[in-house]
């Protein structure tokens, strides 16, 4: 079967319901002049749509009923509570970080030193640099040195007197 009977038997089909235009009704009929094969199955069709639609309606034992689709409540929250979850922990490490750098280190006595609340308040400060200063603000007055170099490249070393 090529495409002109494919389109001829479509067109067949769709004949029945009544949906061809007139051109597409005369170019029918010339094909079913000169095709035996679709001839054949516009007949069969055409048989089996009016033994269908005469036929008598089946009643029904019980009527159809079509229920509503219930979704679960979890699963239509799940992603505003992660979304809510992931908002909430950002603003928390926020929030946390923004406290960390307004806090100044205070020596023993109470008051801020200017130079370890610099310090700490540097954010690549590992722990064993603030223990160090933490320690030096507590024992007494400390020095900073640059370890040799002339930056503080390498952290800050502190030495006591």
């Amino acid at each position: 079967m090529h495409g002109a009977c494919d389109r001829a038997r479509q067109w067949a089909t769709a004949d029945l319901d009544g949906e061809l235009s007139r051109f597409e009704r005369v170019l029918l009929s010339a094909h079913l002049v000169d095709c035996p094969s679709c001839r054949e199955f516009s007949t069969a069709i055409g048989g089996f749509t009016e033994m269908l639609r005469t036929a008598p309606l089946e009643q029904l034992e019980r009527p159809i009923e079509i229920g509503r689709l219930r979704r679960r409540v979890g699963l239509r929250l799940a992603p505003a509570v992660a979304a809510m979850a992931v908002t909430v922990v950002g603003l928390g490490s926020i929030l946390a970080s923004s406290d960390l750098r307004t806090r100044s280190v205070r020596d023993a006595t109470g008051h801020a030193d200017s130079v370890t609340s610099h310090l700490a308040s540097v954010d690549t400060m590992n722990l064993s640099t603030a223990g160090a200063i933490a320690s030096a603000a507590i024992t007494g007055p400390a020095r900073l040195t640059a370890a040799g170099h002339s930056s503080l490249r390498g952290g800050p070393v502190i030495r006591k007197r």
